[in-house]
């Protein structure tokens, strides 16, 4: 089995006209698709009046062996996602910066948790989630939770000058008058 394996994805995201005063777009990512066809530039794929979307690709989809009880998780959902993660980057016409597509929700969360940038939780496509099974099937099932028991209770060494606490005749002893 190999440690990780990637696919070449195409992003999008939508701009809607916002009907807040402070605020010109809503910017919301609407698909992720493969195989990728771009060219590692924003590029306008719709205009309309009220919504125009864009297309960036080449983005790298990796799944690593260590991550298999994360996507479990994902899959197990019944609505398995992609999350795509962008930076705030000003200037541009998209105000973003590609940061990665990932299929580890833990992942996500953990860039959400910055409140920078832009995530967006995409249904994932049926053959990246026939791909990503795929893989996963073939990860050994994880070790099961064992309890330790504790080896027994380790009495404190007496040093010179010191008394010891939980033994017959130290601090604390049973019938000792105060």
């Amino acid at each position: 089995m190999e440690p990780e394996i990637s696919c070449n994805v195409d992003i999008i995201l939508e701009r809607k006209k916002s009907r807040h005063p402070w605020a010109d777009f809503v910017w919301s990512g609407v698909d992720v698709v493969s195989p990728s066809t771009g060219n590692g530039r924003w590029q306008l794929v719709e205009e309309g009046a009220e919504v125009s979307r864009f297309r960036f690709g080449p983005v790298a989809l990796t799944l690593h062996r260590r991550m298999g009880e994360a996507y479990d998780a994902n899959f197990q959902t019944g609505e398995p996602a992609l999350w795509m993660m962008l930076d705030d980057e000003l200037g541009e016409t998209v105000p973003y910066k590609v940061r990665a597509v990932t299929a580890d929700p833990y992942e996500a969360l953990g860039f959400q948790d910055s409140a920078e940038g832009l995530v967006a939780r995409i249904p994932m496509p049926p053959d990246i989630l026939h791909w990503a099974i795929a893989y996963v099937s073939q990860m050994p099932d994880p070790e099961k939770f064992k309890k330790r028991r504790r080896d027994g209770i380790r009495l404190e060494e007496q040093k010179f000058g010191k008394v010891p606490i939980f033994e017959q005749g130290g601090r604390h002893s049973p019938g000792d008058a105060e």
